[in-house]
């Protein structure tokens, strides 16, 4: 008897460093919320570079204001492009988050529904406030996309 409870004592000896280590809080790092992206957030800036069959465009500063993102409590969302003084819904779709990211993905009602396959994923680099600053990277065969956009909460 003694002999098992020796054993005992040693295995759980033995598994409290693992147990210890899986209880961390694995959103130490994590940047925003979802309460804190619900609302409209407008454009104010963007510095962007495209690399297209190794030819380089880079713009730095662009004014975005004409650029609106509709994230909703309900999950969903959209772009919006102001034209004419009007604001007009151009694409909307369902939006994750999920530690310092925040995944667009898109409905195409005629090309069968939601894209999920290639959803625009955006790293929050910054939300404070109404302040947010996130980045869009994309590569593929003969185009590499980044995508830095300095947004302002408007409601």
């Amino acid at each position: 008897m003694k002999t098992l409870w020796k054993l005992a004592i040693c295995i759980a000896i033995a598994l409290v460093p693992f147990s210890i280590s899986s209880c961390g809080d694995d959103d130490d790092d994590a940047i925003g919320s979802v309460n804190e992206l619900i609302g409209i957030w407008e454009g104010v800036s963007e510095d962007e570079w495209v690399v297209e069959n190794g030819e380089r465009d880079e713009t730095t500063g662009e004014d975005i204001s004409n650029e609106r993102y509709e994230l909703k409590a309900d999950m969903t969302f959209n772009t919006l492009w102001k034209s004419n003084g009007t604001w007009n819904i151009s694409e909307t779709g369902k939006w994750e988050f999920s530690k310092n990211s925040v995944k667009l993905i898109y409905y195409y009602p005629n090309d069968g529904g939601y894209d999920e396959e290639e959803p625009d994923i955006w790293k929050i680099l910054e939300i404070s406030g109404s302040t947010m600053v996130w980045e869009y990277y994309s590569k593929e065969p003969g185009l590499e996309l980044y995508t830095k956009q300095t947004l302002r909460k408007v409601n």
